[in-house]
């Protein structure tokens, strides 16, 4: 029976005049969905357990208040009474308990008066005491699954938060925090924080909730990118965290009821937000995304069955009040793959940038037709092997050689058979050095060889190896020829005063003298250096 100004009390409730208001209820939910009134339960005490204390459970942790009347053996009415406006120590799985005395009488009635600033709705169930006890033990043991479930989620992408300093992960990790308390209001264990705090239960709710929804939408905005792939969702997730704050605010200022209108409308509006998003980011070939899409379709069930749940239409939707907690765990869990799914995207896609880049790298200082490295290379790499060397004092051997009358073996067997002869010198220019020397193509038909740690002597005696191996390859480059190339080198070795210019110089010196000398030969530009011919 519906009170609508609130103000009957038992004995108008209990009065013959309003038995006729009474109508039989085929289910135990009791419901007026968002409603101020006050509802009046009639309970046959007949249907009672027939021996030993019971307990009336009231499933709605957010009741204001609970007041159960029972007849006394003697006359009168025994008031026990809960909810958040006027705690007691009793308190179930997801909502309040009531335990009448062990002499309450198996006949007549007794009356339940349900009050609640938001959705009047609850689910009402008397058990024997004992019976009462084992579901609250296995209610304890499935929430302590599905609190390890999320808590676990919390902790890992806490810890990979930590490592990877990742936004997605930061907005995740409060998103996760989030709904772990926003769960914790709905299935009733805030009762069991200490009994002052619950007249405030409804504006923590809402507080929490704001925290929900706008964690939420940061979330889906940063984890796809929305702001790129599909702007209009972006504004309007934008949207949906102006909301959560209007919902913080309204429950700062105690508009509960404007508030929890509010959250059922986000609740709703949320998910689907989130799912269209993942749609359009998949369809551009945004992998993650997959799991992302599954998770929120799972909260959107998960919340279309609370929804109607709290609303009592429990006709349609036939379901457990934990399926929503259910649907948080296995988002969580969904979230964490795809979030991990992410961070091996990304990775995989540095990891083909770092190739891509170190290719770009390599092309734009090497030699395509040698291998060697190229000009640019050559007079960067100079510079720091200089500065190297003179930090460490320690020597630094450079080799300057040309191809000995190569214009004229262009001219005769033409530019193909040219390249030939480089390449084949390019090949014994690095089988010659060392890992940590340079291997250049200084000019067009010129090579030089940077030598770290070598001195005068030691890179005239490489400059000879190089033009001894070269001096046993026979080319033919057509018409039967059989045709010997020769090269000159000169060789110096770094001085203190020197710098990348003036040592180039003194090697070009010491070739331009070998080709003076006759060519096939290696000249050294320093005092101690030697010079061989073949």
């Amino acid at each position: 029976m519906v009170d609508r100004g609130g103000k009957m009390d038992i004995s108008q409730a209990a009065s013959p005049q309003e038995a006729g208001g009474y109508t039989r209820q085929a289910g135990n939910r009791m419901s007026l969905g968002f409603c101020r009134s006050a509802l009046w339960v009639r309970l046959p005490l007949d249907q009672t357990p027939a021996q030993g204390c019971w307990v009336l459970s009231v499933a709605a942790p957010w009741m204001d208040q609970v007041d159960l009347y029972l007849p006394r053996p003697n006359g009168g009415w025994e008031h026990l009474f809960s909810g958040l406006q006027q705690p007691n120590g009793h308190h179930g799985a997801g909502g309040f308990a009531l335990i009448a005395p062990e002499d309450t009488p198996r006949a007549g009635y007794g009356y339940l008066r349900l009050q609640s600033v938001l959705s009047l709705n609850a689910g009402l169930r008397i058990w024997p005491d004992s019976e009462f006890m084992r579901d609250a033990v296995n209610h304890g043991y499935l929430y302590g699954v599905l609190y390890g479930v999320l808590g676990a989620m919390f902790l890992v992408n806490l810890m990979v938060l930590v490592s990877t300093r990742d936004r997605a992960y930061l907005l995740y990790v409060l998103y996760l925090a989030a709904i772990m308390s926003h769960q914790m209001c709905l299935q009733g264990q805030v009762l069991y924080l200490p009994f002052a705090v619950w007249p405030m239960v409804p504006e923590i709710s809402l507080l929490v909730s704001s925290g929900l929804f706008f964690f939420g939408a940061a979330f889906c905005r940063v984890f796809l990118n929305t702001k790129l792939h599909t702007p209009l969702v972006d504004w309007l997730l934008k949207g949906a965290q102006a909301a959560a704050v209007l919902l913080l605010l309204l429950g700062l200022i105690h508009q509960i009821w404007l508030g929890t209108w509010l959250v059922h409308i986000l609740a709703i509006l949320g998910p689907v937000l989130g799912i269209v998003a993942g749609i359009k980011v998949l369809s551009q070939g945004f992998r993650p995304a997959r799991f992302y899409l599954v998770a929120w379709v799972v909260l959107l069930l998960g919340s279309m069955a609370w929804g109607a749940w709290s609303m009592g239409w429990q006709f349609l939707v036939p379901l457990p009040r934990s399926l929503l907690t259910m649907a948080a765990a296995l988002e969580s869990v969904l979230l964490s793959l795809a979030l991990a799914d992410r961070v091996r995207v990304m990775q995989l896609e540095r990891k083909v940038l770092a190739l891509r880049e170190r290719r770009y790298h390599h092309l734009s200082i090497t030699d395509d037709l040698t291998g060697l490295f190229n000009a640019r290379y050559f007079w960067s790499k100079l510079d720091s092997e200089i500065a190297h060397a003179h930090d460490l004092d320690q020597p630094l051997g450079l080799v300057i050689l040309d191809v000995d009358d190569f214009k004229l073996f262009n001219d005769s067997y033409g530019h193909p058979e040219g390249d030939k002869v480089l390449t084949e010198l390019g090949r014994l220019m690095r089988l010659t050095v060392r890992p940590a020397d340079s291997a250049c193509r200084y000019g067009g038909e010129e090579f030089a060889l940077l030598l770290p740690g070598a001195t005068g002597k030691a890179a005239w005696e490489v400059a000879e190896r190089i033009r001894a191996a070269l001096s046993r390859v026979v080319f033919q480059p057509g018409s039967g020829a059989r045709v010997m190339v020769t090269v000159s080198l000169g060789t110096a070795q770094l001085r203190s005063e020197d710098s990348a210019r003036s040592l180039v110089s003194r090697a070009d010196q010491a070739l331009y003298r070998a080709k003076a000398l006759g060519k096939n030969q290696t000249i050294s530009s320093d005092d101690n250096g030697e010079s061989s011919s073949s």
